[in-house]
């Protein structure tokens, strides 16, 4: 569900050109002191990232197609830190995707987060766990980054790899 998750607004705009930028809830959130928008253009082969912090400070950066190296696509289950002797758990996913460059450093350009799923890794029945797993609602972060993802790495012609830090 799309209410669960939290990911950038991505449309399709004349030229063709893809614009993704910083989900409403995060400008909500952060009063609009953090905001990102990203241009793809495949007619001029061009990426442009513009970012602004703390309403004053703007950094906007251009790669040409030819830059980057892969798209990278990462995912990280922020509730794994739980007990060692919980076998079972809620995930709560935060799926990253990035640009790797030609010289090796990568950009990230946005997350992806929301709600995942319930699991029964253990011993026990999965019935003991019945309400966890029958009113599981978990966000469409999984897809929409898997998306996102694949999108940019067809329109650059780049294949999609985990980023350095995983």
């Amino acid at each position: 569900m799309r209410l669960f998750a939290i990911f950038p607004r991505i449309k399709k705009e004349a030229g063709p050109r893809i614009v993704a930028t910083s989900a409403w809830r995060v400008r909500i959130l952060s009063l609009g002191a953090i905001q990102r928008q990203v241009v793809i253009e495949p007619a001029s082969q061009m990426i442009t990232v513009r970012s602004r912090y703390l309403w004053l400070i703007r950094k906007q950066r251009t790669i040409r197609f030819s830059d980057v190296q892969a798209v990278t696509y990462g995912y990280e289950d922020l509730m794994s830190h739980q007990s060692f002797f919980s076998y079972s758990h809620d995930s709560f996913d935060w799926f990253s995707v990035g640009l790797r460059l030609a010289d090796d450093s990568e950009i990230g350009l946005f997350n992806f987060i929301g709600e995942g799923t319930f699991s029964n890794n253990g011993p026990l029945p999965d019935w003991l766990y019945w309400g966890e797993s029958k009113f599981d609602i978990s966000g469409s972060q999984d897809k929409e980054s898997k998306v996102f993802a694949e999108l940019l790495s067809t329109l650059i012609n780049v294949p999609i790899a985990h980023p350095n830090n995983y």
